[in-house]
């Protein structure tokens, strides 16, 4: 049978062309499976390209989930290892304890040189020097134990240094990445809005610089369990900073 898919009406073997558009017939089975072949390859298309899009739709959730699990990961173990600090309540950076590290190190070594050098004069007169100073046996015993103590500290400490040197770009990151969170997820007036909520609108200013301060800290103990106080305090500074102090 003759085919023509332009008005949908078929016609014997012998007539080639449609009575009624003038237009080419077709032989009418291949026509319909080409059809169906043409609309099966459109139907596949259309369910791979939706895969793909699911499949990238999916990938992008995992990579912010993994994102935020890793910022979750590095904020608790940020919280967990507590550097030294001078006093309660001051949290001190790593880029801080690096410099006072190397400081210590750099001293012990001198005094190492120094006591060294003690130790060689202490035995001139047995070595033949040309100047020595008097020493008696316990002070000849004392001062290479006391040299090789202040090297032993000097190396240990520069090995301290040293670690927590390669800490300090995780802990910028950290910090980074927790004070961003902070500014793309709240605004001033949300914070205002928290803290008037909870203690109403007629706080003095420096009531109201207060509880700002107390919301953003307990902000960022609720979402990320940090348990080093000195470190939050030092975040909630400043955030508090660029969001109330920008002028």
């Amino acid at each position: 049978m003759k085919y023509c898919p332009h008005c949908d009406m078929e016609f014997i073997d012998e007539v080639e062309v449609c009575t009624d558009c003038g237009r080419p017939l077709v032989d009418r089975e291949e026509y319909l499976k080409e059809a169906a072949e043409k609309k099966e390859k459109a139907r596949e298309a259309a369910k791979e390209a939706a895969a793909r899009a699911a499949e990238e739709e999916a990938e992008s959730l995992r990579e912010e989930q993994q994102e935020l699990e890793q910022l979750e990961e590095l904020a608790e173990a940020q919280g967990r290892v507590r550097p030294p600090v001078p006093a309660p309540g001051v949290y001190v950076t790593r880029a801080d304890r690096y410099e006072d590290l190397r400081s210590s190190a750099s001293a012990f070594r001198l005094v190492g040189v120094f006591l060294f050098i003690v130790s060689i004069l202490a035995f001139g007169d047995i070595l033949h020097l040309p100047i020595h100073l008097p020493a008696n046996p316990v002070l000849r015993v004392m001062l290479p134990v006391l040299t090789a103590g202040a090297f032993f500290i000097s190396v240990k400490t520069g090995k301290d240094a040293a670690e927590v040197k390669n800490q300090i770009p995780q802990e910028e990151d950290v910090t980074e990445r927790l004070k961003s969170w902070f500014l793309e997820t709240y605004t001033p007036e949300l914070v205002d809005e928290a803290v008037r909520r909870d203690y109403g609108d007629d706080l003095q200013p420096e009531l109201l610089a207060l509880k700002r301060m107390n919301y953003i800290q307990d902000c960022f103990i609720t979402h990320y369990d940090l348990a080093d106080q000195g470190y939050v305090d030092a975040l909630a500074e400043d955030v508090y900073a660029k969001l109330f102090e920008k002028g």
